[in-house]
C-alpha cells in the first residue's frame, strides 16, 4: 500500500474513532427502582454536555430513580448508569445525597434472600425507628436474614435503601 492511502485509511478510522466520542448524556426516571430500563422514561431531547441536570417535573414528595446513559455523536447510547447525586443547599453547602430535611426515623427491611426485589422485603416496624439500634424479636436460631434501612420524614416518604447487611440469629 502507498502512503498516500495509508494516510487516507489512518484518516477515516480516526475520523470513526470521533464520531464515536461521547457527547453527552441523556437522562432517565422511575417511580421503581425495579422496572427493565426500557420502560424508564426519557428525560432529555437532546444530550445534556456535562451531566448536571434539573428535574423541573419532578413532583414534590415523589420518590424517583434516575438512570444516565452516555451519548455519541452518532446518537448510541451505552449502557444505563446510576448518577452521582448531590445536593447544594441555599447557603452553597454541597451534600452527596439528597438529605431529608424532616427526619422522622428509619424503616427496617428483612428478607431470608438477599437476591428478592427491594420492594417484595418485610417491613419490620410499624413505627419509623428512631436510632440506628434495633432487635429483631421474629428470627430463629441459626437462621441467616439479610437486612437494610431507609430514612424517613414525617410523612412517610423514604430515601434510597441503605447498605444490605447478613445477620447470622445465633
Amino acid at each position: 500500500m502507498n502512503k498516500k492511502k495509508l494516510r487516507n485509511k489512518f484518516k477515516k478510522k480516526l475520523l470513526q474513532k470521533i464520531e464515536k466520542k461521547y457527547i453527552g448524556f441523556h437522562v432517565y426516571r422511575s417511580v421503581n427502582e425495579q422496572l427493565p430500563f426500557v420502560f424508564w422514561e426519557r428525560l432529555t431531547d437532546e444530550p445534556i454536555p456535562d451531566g448536571n441536570f434539573n428535574d423541573t417535573a419532578a413532583t414534590i414528595g415523589e420518590r424517583y430513580f434516575y438512570r444516565l446513559t452516555q451519548v455519541d455523536a452518532s446518537g448510541n447510547e451505552s449502557a444505563p448508569f446510576s448518577p452521582q447525586v448531590s445536593f447544594t443547599d441555599h447557603a452553597g453547602n454541597r451534600f452527596d445525597q439528597n438529605p431529608l430535611v424532616d427526619f422522622a426515623g428509619y424503616n427496617m427491611y428483612r428478607s431470608a434472600d438477599k437476591d428478592v426485589p427491594l420492594d417484595e422485603w418485610e417491613r419490620r416496624n410499624a413505627e419509623p425507628i428512631p436510632t440506628t439500634e434495633y432487635k429483631d424479636e421474629g428470627v430463629k436460631s441459626g437462621e441467616i436474614y439479610y437486612y437494610y434501612v431507609r430514612a424517613v420524614d414525617s410523612n412517610g416518604t423514604e430515601s434510597a435503601p441503605g447498605e444490605i447487611i447478613r445477620v447470622l440469629r445465633k
